[in-house]
């Protein structure tokens, strides 16, 4: 568990960073992680900050891939949390399905189907559904943020106060630099880079990411403008 300022930590599930917002008053995450893993990361993660389980009332889902909602439903029967995403993300939520097809010829899509079975994905309620423009009673105000690309309605969450952007998948920090990587399970790289410019125009100064470290100086996401 890796402290990125103070009250939000990052958990690594597998492969795959999940975030654990604390404040006083109720625990909220964002991304539930792998099915059979991320419930039992967070769940330790609550108990080393002397929380209950109770206490995470929010589950946050920043697009449905089986690595960020896979877990969602054991962490909701295990604390009672309500689980929020986007309309078109929650709508493969519900039937249990990644919200776009892998692309690619049957070699790929085999692979990916062959790695699908090691996350598995099941039917996964929402209780909420969220808009971008929204701004949530989190860390002083959580704003939600479109960023389709990687996924058709997958959302970011920024906190101006602190500067700090929770970028999903719509960014990666592979080799510990920020960037929008194409590849057979993009649904739209040309969307994915405009959501990379609307992110960077934030000015975010500590960027989270689902995969790879926490990247930090502005520098960062002011070089992605000119992507």
């Amino acid at each position: 568990m890796i402290e990125v300022i103070p009250g939000v930590y990052q958990l690594n599930s597998r492969f795959v960073n999940l975030y654990l917002i604390a404040e006083l008053e109720a625990l909220t995450l964002v991304d539930a992680g792998v099915a059979g893993s991320g419930a039992g990361l967070v769940l330790r993660a609550i108990a080393q900050l002397n929380r209950r389980p109770e206490d995470l009332r929010r589950i946050l889902i920043t697009h449905a891939d089986p690595d960020h909602y896979g877990d969602a439903n054991a962490l909701r029967q295990a604390t009672g949390a309500r689980v929020y995403t986007s309309a078109g993300e929650a709508a493969a939520m519900v039937r249990g399905v990644m919200s776009r097809e892998v692309r690619g010829n049957a070699l790929v899509r085999g692979a990916f189907s062959l790695f699908g079975r090691l996350m598995p994905m099941a039917p996964t309620s929402v209780d909420g559904i969220l808009a971008p423009g929204q701004v949530l009673p989190i860390l002083g105000g959580l704003t939600v943020v479109a960023s389709p690309g990687h996924t058709p309605d997958h959302i970011s969450f920024y906190m101006p106060a602190c500067k700090l952007l929770f970028a999903g998948d719509s960014l990666n920090a592979m080799g510990g630099k920020l960037r929008f990587v194409d590849g057979p399970v993009t649904w739209n790289y040309a969307r994915g880079l405009q959501s990379i410019r609307e992110q960077a125009a934030l000015g975010a100064e500590i960027v989270v990411v689902g995969h790879g470290p926490v990247i930090r100086g502005a520098a960062a996401l002011r070089d992605l403008q000119a992507t």
